[in-house]
């Protein structure tokens, strides 16, 4: 995953204007295709921007953004920072970090998004070797003894600012985040220009009140070939 985030860095930096938001794609709008009255549908969002958090409820078919705080207008809660680190392979040299604002979370969500980051609400997710749901199980009862796993603090995942890339310097975060579900989206610079690809594979959430859904991630570029724009496969209930 550190190498996935320098990746990252290099595509939105260096190679800004040239392969991602090369087109002005603003009429492409979020939201949530299919009948809502059945269990399968899409989720189409607009996640291109590193300054929010999109947060889903699969049962209401909603969507509400929030921006990421930048710094510290309260009580802190002893571990929200933003991290200034310069970045070489795995390494992480940190060259400033402020405290900030935790969080603020919405009350009623599954999962939210930050570019291609995911984490969940109380969650645990796992990759399958499945690439589309249609093939899956039917029922989420399949993987009742597999291993799930649970979100964790990251200070090093979410990046926030990349105005200083060319020096290999980037802000980030601090943030749960689930590594195995932000494992659908992966990239290969090792001979630029950048390749992105998805996953493909099927992800089981398991939510906080014991109900399933599978994930799909389609695609994470728009029809114009932004790259930011994700279409998600959804079972819910699964």
């Amino acid at each position: 995953m550190a190498v996935t985030t320098l990746l990252l860095v290099a595509c939105n930096g260096a190679f800004d204007g040239l392969y991602d938001d090369v087109m002005d794609d603003d009429g492409q709008q979020s939201g949530f295709g299919g009948d809502a009255t059945h269990n399968r549908f899409t989720i189409q969002l607009d996640a291109r921007s590193y300054n929010h958090w999109h947060y889903i409820d699969l049962k209401e078919r909603s969507i509400v953004t929030k921006e990421l705080p930048t710094a510290l207008t309260g009580e802190w809660d002893g571990k929200s920072v933003r991290t200034y680190y310069n970045v070489h392979g795995t390494a992480y040299t940190e060259k400033n970090s402020v405290r900030i604002d935790a969080q603020q979370d919405v009350e009623h969500w599954d999962i939210a998004i930050h570019h291609f980051d995911v984490k969940t609400n109380g969650g645990a997710v796992l990759e399958t070797r499945y690439t589309t749901i249609d093939e899956a199980p039917e029922s989420s009862d399949a993987f009742a003894d597999a291993e799930f796993t649970e979100d964790e603090w990251t200070t090093h995942q979410c990046i926030v600012d990349l105005t200083d890339m060319m020096a290999y310097n980037v802000w980030y975060n601090s943030s749960p985040v689930n590594m195995v579900l932000s494992r659908w989206v992966t990239m290969d610079f090792s001979t630029p220009p950048p390749v992105y690809a998805a996953s493909n594979k099927v992800y089981v959430l398991r939510m906080n009140n014991g109900q399933y859904a599978a994930l799909r991630l389609v695609d994470y570029m728009s029809d114009r070939g932004t790259k930011g724009f994700l279409t998600i496969d959804v079972k819910y209930p699964y």
